[in-house]
């Protein structure tokens, strides 16, 4: 009987309410739950919490779940805990108020919280719902105004924007990077790490103008992005890398004394190979020891490569006949003889000698009897008899009956036969050195030694001592064509062909 009569009571109570035109909604106490709108002056709304300027007026539109009664107000207050609103707007029963901020203090600033104000303290609405700015401010302190981001690319909210670890600000006023892109240049190095690891510049994808990007350098070939030349051997690091082959950190690539740039730029030989021309020298010691020329086994022409000639043998590989006793000395090596000393009489055996004694006294009588053809005669020693041969001293230029006699005559001034019709001056013989002029002036004055080695049968030996003579004399010129010999007759050189590290043989 009891409930019967409360729920009478209360539909009573919900008709007159209707009726009237009095409170209809949640109980006294009881949370209003909305949304809240600006609908004027925002900038941007990030994360629900709308950003407006603080000189701008602000329209903000609360929209309840229900109707809002006339015994709660909405309000806007900063968020931080017992601040004084900055408006408020009582209900009126319908479910909607708008709060109006025709202008907000000079001082406004930060985030601002709209709630419900009741007789029993406030219920939130919205928390942070709105963030006041100044203009000029720079409410993500990164040095650049708010204004200026939200005109521009940035973030406002975020200091560095690209996270490269550069503040926005650092990047536009300091170092001309763009704050929105975390490698400006694209040289794989991100701008913080160019500025403030490397000191490379991060505007530029090639700080040293090497040919080498810097991120490129420092990641993958480890060399210094600042310096063109790393190691500081005369080559650029991407010559080294892209042209060369040559390793950028280290001067000396083979290790063979010389540094990679003088080895390409000065002496032309092979930076990655310590002895260029197989020689058995390393370069760097033909250059500063031996004078010899590194791009060619056998500098002197010889028939020994340079490295026999210093490590063998010890003979000099700038001079194919070091003992100028008038033999190479490959054929002086070949025969057993010493290519460094001069043989000497002491040295030769004593059955040669007495050889070679023979041998003379034959050729002397020999001459005798060819004389005594053509009618010459010995000197008289007076005593009538013919020992003269055994006991006749030699004749000298002044004897006159000598020279008549024929003693002192020369080829040249001999003649065979009676009278004067007889064939006089025996012909000169051809001599090698005629051989390799009648050579060269068929062939238009120029050929490579190995074609007169074929045409001569001589051994290279051989054609090597007749040419190095000829070239001593003038009668020819040499010249050397990497592992080749051109031989001119003197006139007939080609613009150019010398080698700067030819020698004169």
């Amino acid at each position: 009987m009891t409930h019967t009569i409360f729920r009478f009571v209360f539909a009573c109570a919900v008709l007159i309410a209707g009726t009237t035109g009095a409170f209809v909604g949640p109980a006294a106490g009881a949370p209003i739950e909305g949304t809240v709108t600006v609908t004027n002056g925002t900038v941007e709304t990030v994360d629900g919490t709308a950003y407006v300027w603080r000189t701008s007026a602000t329209d903000v539109r609360v929209d309840a779940a229900g109707p809002i009664p006339s015994s709660s107000s909405v309000c806007i207050a900063p968020t931080a805990e017992n601040t004084s609103a900055v408006n408020c707007v009582r209900g009126d029963g319908t479910d909607n108020v708008t709060l109006s901020i025709s202008s907000w203090s000079t001082d406004a600033a930060g985030t601002y919280t709209v709630y419900e104000k009741t007789e029993n303290g406030r219920n939130v609405i919205q928390r942070e719902a709105i963030h006041v700015m100044a203009q000029s401010g720079d409410i993500d302190g990164d040095g650049l105004s708010n204004a200026d981001e939200v005109g521009g690319d940035t973030d406002f909210r975020t200091a560095d924007t690209d996270d490269d670890g550069l503040n926005d600000g650092v990047e536009v006023n300091t170092h001309g990077t763009n704050p929105t892109k975390a490698d400006t240049d694209g040289d794989g190095l991100p701008d913080a790490m160019e500025v403030n690891t490397y000191e490379t510049n991060p505007t530029k994808n090639d700080t040293d103008e090497d040919g080498l990007p810097d991120g490129a350098e420092v990641n993958v070939h480890e060399t210094d992005p600042t310096k063109a030349d790393t190691d500081g051997d005369g080559l650029d690091d991407a010559a080294e890398l892209e042209t060369y082959e040559t390793n950028p950190n280290k001067a000396d690539t083979d290790g063979d004394g010389l540094d990679d740039g003088p080895e390409i730029n000065q002496y032309e030989t092979d930076p990655t190979r310590a002895d260029s021309d197989d020689d058995g020298l390393d370069d760097a010691a033909e250059v500063n020891e031996h004078q010899t020329n590194p791009n060619k086994a056998d500098t002197d022409g010889d028939g020994l490569r340079d490295g026999e000639e210093v490590n063998v043998h010890g003979t000099d590989p700038n001079d194919p006949d070091t003992d100028d006793d008038g033999r190479d000395d490959q054929l002086e090596v070949e025969e057993g003889t010493d290519p460094v000393e001069t043989s000497r009489a002491s040295d030769i055996p004593g059955e040669v000698l007495a050889g070679a004694g023979v041998l003379l006294a034959a050729v002397a009588l020999a001459g005798y009897y060819w004389r005594r053809r053509d009618g010459a005669t010995l000197p008289d020693d007076g005593d009538g008899d013919d020992d003269a041969a055994a006991t006749a001293t030699p004749p000298t230029e002044d004897d006159s009956e000598a020279r008549d006699a024929g003693w002192m005559a020369t080829p040249a001034d001999r003649t065979h036969g009676d009278g004067d019709d007889a064939e006089s001056d025996v012909p000169r013989p051809i001599t090698r050195e005629d051989e390799v002029v009648m050579l060269l002036e068929d062939a238009g004055g120029q050929m490579e030694q190995s074609e007169i080695v074929e045409h001569t049968d001589w051994s290279k030996a051989t054609v090597s001592r007749v040419l190095s003579s000829m070239a001593d004399d003038g009668k020819i010129t040499k010249i050397s064509l990497g592992r080749r010999n051109l031989i001119t007759l003197p006139g007939d050189e080609p613009e150019g062909a010398k080698s700067p590290f030819e020698r004169e043989a």
